[in-house]
């Protein structure tokens, strides 16, 4: 009997198009067990989508991932991303374009915008919202009062990694965020605009708060925070894992680890389900995934939500390949074809897993020395399951570095496997003592 020819192989595997990765990332996808029942292709490059510097042009994107996808031989069976806006836009829209299964682009919309998505929870939790007051930086009369009494947080309806978040405590702090939002709010702004208006009239943000707006928030922070890892699929919320946040800096802003599977009470998670299911409910969200961060007082088991992000975590990635034995993009791609994605399987190379972010927390330098391949290669003798990505380069000024937050500058991430908490420490500890950056301090370029 003939073998079937390279051509029907390839259309007997479903196309699968992924809305701007990267070659790290393709290929991790492409170590998913099913993945040879897939055609993987790549649709614009991370670079793309997340530019260094400047801004970008929402129309052209989608037109360019448009073109692209019509380039394949075939239509699309599935189409996602891992990245923030715009790629949640996209994904949004081109799955309606080709009438694929996905989140409707009004409940991403909705998802995405800070204070519509607070409006829609307040409608069903309206105890468990924080205050929040929508601020227009470029109004003459911004500074002239306070939205909401001191201390507060200050941010943008539309940024991602906490760019242009500050915490304010008192009048000057609030007149330098509003300068640092009226200087850098477009890039993201703009577009956000553009993608909101493919939505119909009667599903825009309320009272006219477009992406060039801010929000003002009252403080919700505890003790720990967290990640629930999940999916609506025909209407019910899955959440599948939970990753704990640990946190660093200025104000305790700025994220300095990722570990999974999280050390929290079952009860605790199903708690922050049913919280989110509801909310997603009354925000339409359905057949896409999702994560979404909570803070968590263990004493009183408080669980304050602080935002949903309708996509899953391209930074728990390698954490879910080393528990799990693949990458979590495995349950998005089963809901993108239209099935009820399985549960990660815990068959990895090691029971737990973190990510480091190493960061410098000076107002600004140019670096001056970054870690080796050969001190990587050294490290990865002891741990043999490391994986390190490197954020800048020699003469790279900070300052430049774009969508930080505003207290810190990210240097490098730093995945470790281990049997347990205390080897992971420990690893990362050698990993701080061996992988040293050099960094010359500048003058202040910006809002801290």
């Amino acid at each position: 009997m003939a073998k079937p020819s390279a051509a029907k192989r390839s259309r007997a595997r479903k196309l699968v198009c992924i809305v701007g990765s990267d070659d790290f990332h393709q290929s991790m996808i492409g170590r998913v067990p099913e993945a040879k029942n897939w055609r993987l292709e790549q649709v614009l490059h991370r670079t793309d989508v997340q530019p260094s510097r400047g801004a970008f042009d929402f129309d052209a994107l989608y037109a360019k991932a448009r073109s692209i996808i019509d380039g394949f031989d075939r239509p699309p069976d599935a189409i996602i991303g891992h990245l923030d806006f715009p790629v949640t836009a996209l994904v949004s829209l081109l799955c309606r374009h080709y009438g694929l299964t996905a989140a409707s682009p009004e409940a991403v919309a909705r998802c995405e915008h800070k204070f519509w998505m607070r409006e829609i929870q307040r409608k069903v939790q309206p105890e468990r919202t924080p205050k929040v007051r929508a601020v227009n930086p470029f109004a003459p009369d911004a500074i002239d009062k306070a939205p909401m009494p001191f201390p507060f947080w200050l941010k943008p309806v539309k940024g991602h990694s906490s760019m242009l978040g500050f915490r304010v405590r008192e009048a000057s702090e609030y007149g330098r965020a509003l300068h640092a939002c009226r200087q850098a709010i477009h890039r993201y702004g703009e577009p956000f605009n553009a993608f909101l208006a493919y939505l119909p009239e009667n599903t825009r943000p309320p009272n006219g708060v477009d992406g060039n707006y801010a929000i003002a928030e009252e403080l919700i922070s505890e003790e720990q925070l967290f990640t629930i890892e999940g999916y609506v699929h025909k209407g019910k919320a899955t959440a599948y894992a939970a990753i704990e946040s640990r946190r660093t800096g200025k104000h305790m802003s700025s994220l300095s680890s990722y570990h999974y599977p999280a050390e929290l009470p079952e009860k605790v998670v199903e708690a922050g389900r049913e919280q989110v299911a509801e909310v997603l409910a009354q925000v339409g969200f359905d057949n896409g995934p999702f994560n979404v961060e909570f803070f968590h007082d263990p004493a009183s088991g408080r669980l304050n939500l602080l935002e949903i992000n309708p996509r899953l975590s391209k930074s728990h990635s390698p954490l879910f390949e080393m528990v799990d034995g693949c990458t979590h993009h495995k349950q998005a791609i089963q809901l993108a074809l239209g099935r009820k994605p399985d549960k990660p399987a815990r068959k990895g190379t090691s029971p737990m897993a973190a990510k480091f972010m190493v960061r410098s927390h000076e107002a600004n330098g140019i670096v001056r020395r970054v870690p080796g391949q050969d001190d990587i290669e050294r490290l990865r003798r002891l741990l043999p399951d490391i994986v390190v990505q490197m954020l800048v380069e020699e003469g790279q000024d900070l300052a430049d570095l774009a969508d930080q937050d505003s207290y810190s500058f990210e240097l490098m991430d730093i995945f470790l496997g281990g049997g347990d908490a205390e080897f992971i420490a420990d690893a990362h500890d050698r990993c701080r003592d061996s992988l040293a950056f050099l960094i010359q301090p500048m003058p202040r370029h910006r809002v801290r």
